[in-house]
C-alpha cells in the first residue's frame, strides 16, 4: 500500500506539471498577444505624430509661400496703378494696352477698370455692366483688398476672388484696378510633394468657413463649408473654432464624406484676410506603413500562435506519455517484464467487484531459487526467473501473466479450467526443457464465487505440487 501511495504521488506530480506547463503556454500566449497589441498602438501613435508634424512643417511652408504669392500679386498690381495713375485720361488706348499685356500674370487671369460710373473697363476696350451688382462707391471705400470668394462680375455662375487696388491722382479715386484670380485654379501655383502625393490643400475662410482652394474636391461650389464635418475622437471641434478666431495653427483629424475615412490635418492662418491653410492626408496613407507592419505582426502572431499550440499539444502528448510510461513502470516487474505486485493487487481489486463466471487462476512457484542464488550468484537467480516467466507468458500472454513474489508468479485467465490446466503443465514442461523447475497449482471461480478463495486454493495446490517435487528430488533443494 505504500508502493501505491508513492506512485499515486508521483503521478500526481507529473499531471500537476503539465497543468503547469499548459498555463504557462497560455499566459505566453496571451502575453505576446498583448505584446503585438502595445507595439501596433506605439507604432501607430509615432504614425500619427510623424503623420501630424509632418504636415505641420509643410503648412507652415505653404503659408509663407501662399503669403508670398499674394503679396507679390498684389504688389504687381499696385505697381499697373501707379502707371495708370500717370496717364491723362484712365480709357486711354495706352491704359488699354497696359491691361492687354497683363492679363494673363500669374495667378491674375483677367484684369479691368471699374469706373466712376459702375462701368468695367476691359482690356479690349470694352465696357461692360457688372452682373454681380457691384459698385464703384463700395469698391472705393474698401481700398485695396483681396476679397474672399464672390460671384464673378462678368460671368454668371462663376466664382472669383477679387484683388482690387483704387487708382488715384489728387487724392481722388478716379477708378479700381483689379484682377481676378479663379480659387479652381489655385492648385496649380501651390502644391505639397508629401506621403507620395495624397496630401491635400484647402484654403478656407476661417469667417464662415468657406472654401477657397479644395484640392480633393477640385471645382469650389458656393457654399461649400468646413462646417459639420465628424470630428474624431481626441479633437475637438471647439478647439478649431477657437483657433480660427485667435489666428492661430493647429491640428486636428476630421471625417470625409467623399473619402469615407479621416483626414489627419495640420492648419496655419495664412496672413490675408482672415484665411487659413490646411493641408491634410487621408487615415489610410498615414497608417498604410503601419498596416504593412500589422499584417507582417499578424502572420507572425499566427505563426507564434501555432507553435504554442504544437507546443501546447507536443506537451499534452509528452506528458501523458510520460504518465502512462510511470503507469507502466509502477505496475511492471523490472526483471521479468511482466505485471508487478502492484498491477495484480489492482485486477485483485477489480475483480473483487466483479468475478466473472468462468475465471481460472494459476499460482506458480519457482523451485529452488534460493539456493540457486547461494550456490550460483543472483544473476543465476534472474535467469531462472526470466525463463519462467518467458514459458507463462507464451502460453498465457503477457497480459495475464504477474510476478507477485520473489519467486511466486500468477495467473488469471477467462477461460475454462482444464485448458488453463493443460497451459499450465505445458509451461511447467518448457521450464523442466530449460533446466529448471516450477510447481503450480490451478483453481477456477467455478469452485468458489470469492476471488480470495479461487487464490487460495490455486496456491495450495500449488504446495502440494511443490511437495510431490520434493519428495521426488530429495530435500536437498539443489539445482543440478
Amino acid at each position: 500500500m505504500e508502493l501505491e501511495k508513492k506512485i499515486k504521488t508521483v503521478l500526481k506530480k507529473i499531471n500537476r506539471q503539465g497543468i503547469e506547463n499548459i498555463t504557462a503556454a497560455i499566459i505566453l500566449r496571451i502575453l505576446i498577444g498583448v505584446g503585438f497589441v502595445v507595439v501596433l498602438w506605439l507604432l501607430r501613435s509615432y504614425s500619427v505624430d510623424f503623420c501630424l508634424r509632418t504636415l505641420e512643417q509643410e503648412t507652415q511652408n505653404l503659408q509663407r509661400d501662399i503669403q508670398l504669392q499674394f503679396s507679390s500679386t498684389q504688389t504687381y498690381l499696385e505697381m499697373l496703378a501707379q502707371l495708370i495713375e500717370e496717364e491723362d485720361d484712365i480709357t486711354s488706348e495706352h491704359v488699354i494696352k497696359i491691361l492687354q499685356m497683363n492679363e494673363n500674370m500669374d495667378m491674375v487671369s483677367r484684369v479691368g477698370i471699374v469706373l466712376p460710373d459702375d462701368q468695367i473697363l476691359k482690356p479690349d476696350g470694352d465696357l461692360a455692366t457688372p452682373i454681380n451688382g457691384i459698385t464703384f462707391d463700395e469698391l472705393a471705400q474698401k481700398g485695396a483688398c483681396i476679397t474672399n470668394v464672390e460671384p464673378d462680375s462678368l460671368e454668371s455662375d462663376k466664382f472669383v476672388l477679387f484683388f482690387n487696388v483704387p487708382i488715384e491722382r489728387n487724392s481722388q479715386t478716379e477708378g479700381i484696378l483689379f484682377g481676378v484670380i479663379e480659387p479652381q485654379k489655385l492648385s496649380d501655383y501651390f502644391e505639397v510633394n508629401i506621403f507620395d502625393g495624397n496630401a491635400n490643400i484647402f484654403i478656407v475662410d476661417a469667417q464662415n468657413q468657406e472654401y477657397i482652394m479644395d484640392t480633393l474636391h477640385g471645382q469650389i461650389e458656393n457654399g461649400a463649408s468646413l462646417e459639420n464635418h465628424q470630428i474624431k475622437k481626441g479633437y475637438s471641434e471647439e478647439q478649431i473654432i477657437n483657433d480660427f478666431a485667435d489666428g492661430v495653427g493647429g491640428r486636428t483629424a476630421y471625417f470625409s464624406k467623399r473619402l469615407k475615412e479621416y483626414l489627419y490635418t495640420a492648419y496655419e492662418p495664412i496672413g490675408v484676410n482672415d484665411w487659413f491653410v490646411l493641408v491634410s492626408v487621408p487615415e489610410s496613407f498615414v497608417f498604410r506603413e503601419t498596416d504593412y507592419i500589422k499584417k507582417v505582426l499578424d502572420w507572425l502572431g499566427i505563426y507564434v500562435a501555432a507553435v504554442l499550440i504544437a507546443f501546447f499539444l507536443w506537451d499534452i502528448v509528452r506528458t501523458r506519455k510520460e504518465i502512462r510510461s510511470k503507469e507502466a513502470m509502477a505496475t511492471t516487474d523490472l526483471l521479468t517484464n511482466l505485471k508487478n505486485r502492484n498491477a495484480y493487487e489492482q485486477t485483485l481489486a477489480r475483480y473483487e467487484a466483479n468475478l466473472p463466471a468462468c475465471l481460472a487462476c494459476v499460482y506458480a512457484d519457482a523451485n529452488g531459487l534460493h539456493e540457486l542464488n547461494n550456490s550460483q550468484g543472483h544473476a543465476a537467480g534472474d535467469q531462472m526467473l526470466q525463463t519462467v516467466a518467458d514459458a507463462f507468458v507464451e502460453l498465457f500472454g503477457g497480459k495475464n501473466v504477474y510476478r507477485i513474489g520473489g519467486d511466486e508468479f500468477l495467473v488469471f485467465a477467462e477461460m475454462d479450467v482444464n485448458i488453463v490446466s493443460e497451459k499450465a503443465d505445458k509451461a511447467k514442461e518448457k521450464v523442466t526443457q530449460a533446466g529448471y523447475h516450477v510447481s503450480v497449482g490451478t483453481a477456477s471461480s467455478e469452485e468458489n464465487s470469492d476471488i480470495t478463495a479461487v487464490i487460495k486454493a490455486a496456491e495450495l495446490r500449488m504446495y502440494e505440487d511443490k511437495k510431490r517435487y520434493y519428495m521426488e528430488n530429495g530435500d536437498r533443494r539443489k539445482m543440478r
